[in-house]
This record gives structure tokens, sequence and C-alpha cells, in this order.
């Protein structure tokens, strides 16, 4: 195993149901474990079924929502997402540590 300098974690936070189904809502915490700044940060996550909210989308890639630019040393984002099903994947793709 190798060492990343972020880590990502999530949890369902609240649950509902809707006609028939149970709905989640997870939230997840994306942390700068360095001692520099992070940029061009870049996830990628599959298996989601529902809408997503703190992050910018571009493809099939999620990166910094538009009022962040960067993640500074020891400090932590927040996006959460809602769908009726387990977490999704969720791995960092991509960053430049500064």
């Amino acid at each position: 195993a190798s060492y990343s300098p972020i880590s990502v974690s999530q949890q369902a936070t609240a649950s509902w149901n809707f006609k028939g189904r149970t709905y989640y809502r997870y939230s997840t915490i994306v942390t700068n474990k360095s001692d520099k700044t992070v940029k061009d940060l870049k996830l990628a996550i599959w298996k989601l079924y529902g809408p997503l909210w703190g992050l910018s989308k571009y493809g099939n890639e999620y990166y910094f929502p538009t009022w962040i630019t960067a993640l500074p040393a020891g400090k932590s984002l927040e996006f959460v997402y809602i769908h009726a099903a387990d977490p999704a994947e969720i791995s960092v793709s991509g960053y430049t540590l500064a």
C-alpha cells in the first residue's frame, strides 16, 4: 500500500423512504493530510445513481467546486450526494502538491 496525502471518507447522514425505495444522503469529506497545498484535485466516482452537490463535473471526473481553487494543508472539503444504493466508489485520480 502506498501513502496518499489525500483521504476520502463518507457516511450516510440521513435516509428516507419514497415510493417503496430507501434513499440515503451521503456526506463525503476529502482531507489534505500533507503539509502542502493540494491543487488540481480530480476525483473519480463510480456507482453514483443520483444528484451530487459541492463538486464541479467535467466528463467523467469531478473537480473542486467553482468557489475553491486549492485545499490548504490540513483542511477538508465536503460534498454530498443522494441515491438509493450503497455508498458510491470514490477515488483520487489526480492532484498537484504546491
